[in-house]
């Protein structure tokens, strides 16, 4: 009997979790309404859900909140100008499918199919650049270009990330019931193909946090 209230059991331990998946992405959620946050809580849930939720350590409302301030900036502004690229291929890719549908164009349906191709790359860049900065502190400058550096080095990671992230905005726009528990479940999918890419980058004695 002593082992059901027991908080070690692997119950409890799984409840906690659970518990710490709702918690988490309900913060992502509140914390993106004004849009121009989107960045930082985006670099916060991957820190926290990383960090705590799958490697066990406490305090993961603790953690969001601490990375979503130190990395403010850096992460708003990645958001905005590769948020914008994804959304103007994305506008660009319906326009020449609803004209290809209407006309039967075959050149409007080949450029509905090109700017569908052009999404993985600002959607894989938005993969791996706030991984990187949850866990590194950059400049603008050098954080892009280690985030295309790890889009090319990793492409089977890069463009499973995308689909992945591609399929949970699709739920969540139909759905808004999953927004509950997709976005740090995503975010502990990606730190699957993320923490291999970075431990291969990485010397075995330095800390996961790096100079952040």
């Amino acid at each position: 009997m002593n082992q059901i209230f027991n908080p070690e059991n692997f119950f409890w331990q799984c409840f906690d979790k659970m518990a710490d998946v709702v918690g988490l992405s309900l913060l992502w959620f509140l914390c993106s309404l004004p849009v121009v946050t989107i960045g930082p809580a985006c670099a916060a849930l991957y820190d926290a859900s990383a960090r705590c939720v799958r490697g066990g350590e406490g305090s993961p409302y603790g953690r969001f909140f601490r990375t979503f301030r130190r990395e403010f900036k850096s992460a708003a502004l990645c958001a905005l100008t590769w948020g914008t690229a994804l959304l103007l291929l994305f506008f660009g890719h319906n326009i020449a499918l609803s004209l290809a549908r209407e006309s039967g164009s075959r050149p409007m349906l080949v450029l509905a199919v090109a700017y569908l191709v052009l999404l993985v790359i600002p959607a894989g860049m938005l993969c791996w650049l706030f991984p990187l900065l949850s866990r590194f502190q950059y400049s603008f400058r050098a954080l892009n270009k280690t985030a295309l550096q790890f889009w090319f080095a990793h492409l089977p990671s890069t463009l499973a990330m995308a689909a992945l992230l591609a399929l949970c905005v699709n739920i969540c726009v139909r759905l808004l019931l999953p927004v509950c528990c997709l976005p740090c479940l995503l975010a502990l999918a990606h730190s699957l193909f993320a923490e291999r890419a970075f431990q291969k980058h990485m010397p075995e004695e330095q800390d996961v946090d790096g100079p952040s």
